[in-house]
């Protein structure tokens, strides 16, 4: 998140103080308008990334926007909503954040980029609850009886019933999203490409070995559609697996010996 004490991060320390207290003065409120764009700009785009990194989902997202469009998110006098140098802050809850119908298109890729973080973080919890199924991170970022969900669903079952897991202690098992990039944003439905890197090496409680390991780099489509106003996933394109296919080796040596 950068230094703590840079002029950028203290700006935005003075409009946190804003909402809670808009009386006191502060000297940021002297600074030239250019200068408070460059600030706002530089916390903004800190926070969009801090918000993309894999880990512990957050709960709440903080958006600085211009005064003038501050009615674009509050309709209950926009006029007396605490400002510092012509910017406000906007905490909201990250489910309601960012909606089509009133966020700029910059908060409405950043919150789609955000939602697919949290998916492929959702996924890999749920893999992590076997020999257990529990559904239910899934729930906040897929479309209920969706393609995407049903596919993650079967094959939690199916690795259930064969004893697959990947919580035995020091699975190696992990997962990384290399990019994302909003491709269409239409009024219900959205496009999105990722590049994800996925490595699940599946421990057989039956057997006690490990008995298939997936490794894969691809890139992966996901159709984004809304509930309720909350966009979730409805489908996700991926290629089929090119690598830990339990045959390629043979194929690989029939070709070496037409050679």
């Amino acid at each position: 998140m950068g230094k703590p004490q840079a002029k950028q991060w203290r700006f935005f320390q003075h409009l946190v103080r804003q909402l809670f207290d808009s009386t006191p003065t502060s000297a940021f409120n002297q600074i030239a308008s250019v200068q408070a764009a460059q600030w706002k700009f530089e916390v903004k785009d800190s926070l969009r990334r801090f918000y993309l990194r894999p880990g512990r989902p957050v709960d709440f997202v903080f958006t600085l926007v211009h005064r003038s469009k501050i009615g674009d998110y509050i309709s209950d006098n926009p006029q007396n909503y605490p400002a510092l140098a012509g910017y406000c802050l906007l905490v909201r809850e990250l489910v309601n954040a960012f909606l089509v119908e009133s966020g700029s298109p910059v908060d409405q890729k950043s919150y789609l980029e955000r939602v697919i973080a949290e998916a492929v973080d959702a996924e890999f919890q749920a893999y992590q609850t076997l020999p257990g199924v529990n559904p239910n991170p899934l729930y906040p970022w897929f479309y209920p009886d969706s393609p995407a969900i049903r596919e993650i669903l079967n094959l939690l079952y199916s690795h259930q019933k064969k004893g697959w897991i990947i919580s035995n202690d020091m699975n190696p098992s992990t997962k990384r999203l290399l990019k994302v990039k909003v491709k269409t944003i239409a009024r219900d439905e959205a496009v999105i490409s990722t590049m994800e890197y996925w490595y699940l090496r599946w421990w057989d409680l039956n057997k006690t070995l490990y008995t298939y390991p997936y490794r894969e780099a691809n890139r992966q489509i996901y159709i984004l559609k809304k509930e309720s106003g909350k966009w979730k996933v409805f489908e996700n394109q991926q290629p089929a697996p090119r690598t830990s296919v339990p045959h390629r080796r043979m194929n690989r040596r029939k070709k070496n010996e037409v050679k």
